[in-house]
Formats: C-alpha cells, sequence, structure tokens
C-alpha cells in the first residue's frame, strides 16, 4: 500500500514538472518570436530611411 502511494506521488510530481517545463518552453518561444519580430521592423525601418536617404542626396 505505502509503496503504490509512493508511486502515485511520483507520477503526480512528474507531471506537475512536465506542465512547468512546457510552460517554460512556451514563454521562451514567445520572447524569440517577438525578438524577431522586432529585429525585422528595425532593419526594414533602416533599409527605408537609407533608400530615402540615397534618393534624396542624388538629386
Amino acid at each position: 500500500m505505502k509503496v503504490e502511494q509512493d508511486l502515485e506521488d511520483i507520477k503526480d510530481r512528474l507531471t506537475q514538472i512536465e506542465a512547468k517545463l512546457e510552460q517554460r518552453s512556451n514563454s521562451g518561444r514567445i520572447l524569440k518570436t517577438m525578438f524577431i519580430i522586432f529585429l525585422s521592423v528595425f532593419f526594414l525601418l533602416l533599409v527605408i530611411g537609407v533608400i530615402q536617404f540615397v534618393s534624396n542626396s542624388s538629386v
């Protein structure tokens, strides 16, 4: 009886740990996606600025 209870406790703990790891994985994925989007917008605006600068200086 004691062994079965211990096994159930271990299974519950393992389930909790897996849930926490999955949650961390999702938050890290979201942060990485936000960072990539930010860099993409920054470089897009940088390229637009350079194009405008070059086109205005040649006239």
